[in-house]
Parts: structure tokens; C-alpha cells; sequence
């Protein structure tokens, strides 16, 4: 009876891991971007759907929504955006700049989640979120916050 009911329980698991291992978790997400350096984003794109442009220094966020990019929970996904320059960095010599990262896609904030908030923050660093809708920047999160809003 209680090898039974171990046997019962193994396959139980075993199913359970299984299973998770085949549910992709992919879903058509709106990207939103959020810009944190003092560089306007010309244009960002996640796996190679086009994101609008972000501005910079923007308390709320800076970018439009853009839809839809198919992501799956857990998997890398390239972000790829352009630095362009305000009129006073091309007077200083600034030059329009293309960059490129991978990142995975974070586990969902709810199951309903369906916008996929783009982070980019100095030193060329982005992060992604995985919201049920849109929220504030994060700029209480950015070191020398005030010296970006000068």
C-alpha cells in the first residue's frame, strides 16, 4: 500500500516537472521604453520588432507603446537601440550611436501581464519587466538622479 502510494506520488512529480518543462509561457506583449541617460533613444526594438523613440531625462517614462513583440517567460530576448543626440551633444561632437544587449525575459508581475516594460539605464544597461500595464520610471533607483535632471 505505501509503495503504491510512493509510485502514485513519483509519477505525480514527474508529471508535474515534465509538464512544466514543455509549457512555454510565450505571449504577445506592447513594449514601452523607459530612458534614463541624458541621450534621446532614437529607436529600440526587442527581437527585431520595432519600439518607438524614448526621450531623455522624461520623469514618466519618455516612449509610446508599440505592439506587439512575441516573448516567452524565461528566454533571452536582443534589445537593440540608437543613441541620438539633442542639439547642444552634437555641438559637443556627439555621435549617434547603435548598441545592442541580450536579456531574459523576468517572470511575469501577474498572469495578465501583457506589456513588456523596456529599462535602459546608464553604462548601456537595460532591463526588462513584465507588467500588467505600465507603471512610473524608476528613477528613484538611478544613482546621481538630480544630476540627470540638471
Amino acid at each position: 500500500m505505501i509503495r503504491t502510494l510512493y509510485k502514485t506520488l513519483f509519477l505525480l512529480v514527474l508529471s508535474l516537472a515534465l509538464s512544466a518543462c514543455r509549457a512555454d509561457d510565450t505571449r504577445a506583449v506592447t513594449m514601452v521604453g523607459y530612458n534614463y541617460t541624458d541621450r534621446p533613444i532614437g529607436t529600440f526594438s526587442v527581437n527585431g520588432a520595432g519600439g518607438s523613440n524614448v526621450f531623455a531625462k522624461e520623469e514618466s517614462g519618455g516612449g509610446k507603446m508599440s505592439c506587439c513583440v512575441d516573448v516567452t517567460v524565461g528566454k533571452m530576448v536582443r534589445i537593440d537601440w540608437v543613441y541620438h543626440r539633442t542639439e547642444k551633444q552634437e555641438l559637443a561632437g556627439f555621435k549617434i550611436e547603435d548598441h545592442s544587449t541580450v536579456a531574459v525575459v523576468p517572470p511575469p508581475q501577474t498572469p495578465e501581464s501583457d506589456y513588456l516594460e523596456v529599462h535602459f539605464f546608464p553604462n548601456n544597461h537595460v532591463e526588462l519587466r513584465l507588467v500588467k500595464f505600465p507603471g512610473r520610471a524608476r528613477w528613484d533607483e538611478i544613482p546621481n538622479h538630480g544630476a540627470l535632471n540638471d
